[in-house]
């Protein structure tokens, strides 16, 4: 079609809604309204509520993200219909993304209350697309600076390279909260080389368009490192904050992971804290509580707070510190080399009876044993490992040495 001239994108979406005979709103890429035409046709509460709050009601967001709309908006170059939604009050609409290459800048909206369009009014709202992207282009660059600058902001704070009042400062700059309390949530994503790129642009739009329908009250700042998230998320009361940390990491696995096999491959969160200067303990501790649950998924496997981690919290330290000391027990490294020289498995019964609390039955069943076996092997382990099994700390000892031999591997 044509080019025509436009003075805003206000007078573009009065000529779109002429041409398709229904309601236009015009949106950027957050779903900030920018512009909407002047219809005569009677608009849905959807329509009014959009345009009243200049942006779209995240419940409808979160709506659309569920059933696929937004993921086709953000990977499809062309129109998409989408169904009414009677109990949102959201009548029959038609949309498209306005694009530059791949990159997703807004979206046309047309909400089908005059005529039910063709297949000839796509190429109008293609068309119409083309014209928005520039001026979308223009507020999209202003927006990636203040971005680029919010990020840069956190990981100063994430790795303690500025002060309380340099941090303030930037902040106010940057219109930038920070909530009473606070905790960092670390979430490592699991998937192929080649999709990292568009998970990315997936987290950012849940993130920023998403914030009110997470489990955080406050959503004030995150950053990517490879292929983990990092979020500050916080709260008005430091009360639930931790169980709502947890729950925020399952709720963006079920968020993003929809339809395409994606999924948090492991998560962690630190310590609650209420001072700015202490975000970077938290992040650490989130850190700390991925690379145990790396070491040793089936031990912790439902644990994600560093504060539930119990002695296992200490297994940074200790691995240094026998590192740094050469040191390896004694009494373990017998039944290493008795396993090694007889071909025996000493070790694997003594950690599975240890995990199952020496419970017989039990352990005797998962190693397929006879519990007569197994009372022969005890007896073995007590005798060539010079350990005794019925002192409390002894017993106590082993137990911890044998995950400490585990993590980090």
């Amino acid at each position: 079609m044509d080019p025509i001239q436009f003075t805003d994108l206000m007078e573009l979406a009065d000529i779109i809604a002429e041409r398709l005979g229904n309601p236009i709103t015009i949106e950027d890429q957050h779903h900030q309204v920018v512009a909407y035409s002047i219809h005569g046709e009677t608009p849905d509460p959807v329509r009014i509520e959009t345009i009243m709050k200049r942006k779209v009601p995240e419940t409808v967001l979160a709506r659309f993200w569920k059933a696929g709309v937004i993921q086709s908006l953000m990977h499809s170059d062309q129109p998409v219909r989408i169904p009414s939604i009677q109990e949102l009050g959201l009548g029959n609409r038609i949309a498209i993304s306005i694009r530059k290459g791949t990159e997703v800048l807004g979206y046309i909206w047309v909400q089908e209350t005059g005529r039910p369009l063709v297949e000839e009014d796509y190429g109008i709202l293609r068309w119409a697309a083309r014209l928005a992207m520039p001026r979308l282009l223009q507020k999209r660059d202003r927006y990636i600076k203040k971005e680029e600058n919010k990020k840069a902001l956190f990981w100063q704070i994430l790795s303690g390279n500025c002060s309380l009042d340099e941090i303030h400062q930037e902040a106010a700059t940057l219109s930038i909260y920070f909530p009473p309390y606070m905790v960092v949530v670390a979430g490592e994503i699991k998937c192929k080389e080649n999709q990292w790129l568009s998970i990315q642009k997936e987290l950012d739009y849940l993130l920023e368009n998403l914030k009110e329908t997470t489990p955080f009250s406050f959503l004030p700042l995150w950053v990517y490192d490879e292929k983990q998230c990092i979020i500050l998320g916080g709260a008005k009361k430091m009360d639930g904050l931790e169980e709502e940390a947890g729950s925020f990491l399952m709720w963006l696995n079920n968020r993003f992971s929809v339809g395409k096999g994606i999924q948090i491959k492991t998560g962690g969160f630190g310590s609650v804290v209420n001072n700015i200067l202490d975000i970077p303990r938290s992040y650490r501790q989130s850190l700390e509580v991925i690379e145990i649950k790396n070491s040793m998924p089936g031990e912790i496997e439902d644990i994600y707070g560093y504060h539930k981690l119990g002695f296992f919290r200490y297994f940074p330290v200790m691995k240094a510190l026998n590192q740094e000391e050469g040191y390896s027990n004694v009494q373990l490294q017998r039944l290493v080399r008795y396993d090694q020289e007889n071909h025996g498995n000493l070790l694997e019964t003594l950690a599975v009876f240890l995990d199952h609390g020496g419970r017989v039955n039990q352990t005797s069943e998962i190693l397929h044993i006879h519990s007569n076996t197994l009372h022969y092997r005890i007896k073995k382990i007590e005798e060539i490992g010079k350990i005794d099994l019925g002192e409390p700390l002894n017993r106590a000892t082993i137990y911890m040495e044998l995950k400490l031999n585990k993590y980090g591997k």
